[in-house]
């Protein structure tokens, strides 16, 4: 399955990879931890993904 990465202390989207369904489900695997298989929104130049695990959703951010 398609994961989509991020720093786990920001949030910052880092990405996507690939990784099998039982890593996913298993607490304190480090895919699990900084990884959801929601996708990000589309994102434009001066734009960054930011994932807000409390919501267990994307917001995007404008970067200066």
């Amino acid at each position: 399955m398609k994961i989509h990465l991020f720093d786990p202390e920001t949030g910052v989207y880092q990405g996507e990879d690939f990784s099998d369904d039982l890593s996913m489900r298993h607490e304190g695997e480090a895919d699990a931890s900084h990884a959801t298989t929601i996708a990000p929104p589309p994102f434009r130049k001066g734009e960054v993904p930011v994932f807000k695990m409390a919501e267990n959703e994307w917001e995007i951010k404008r970067v200066n």
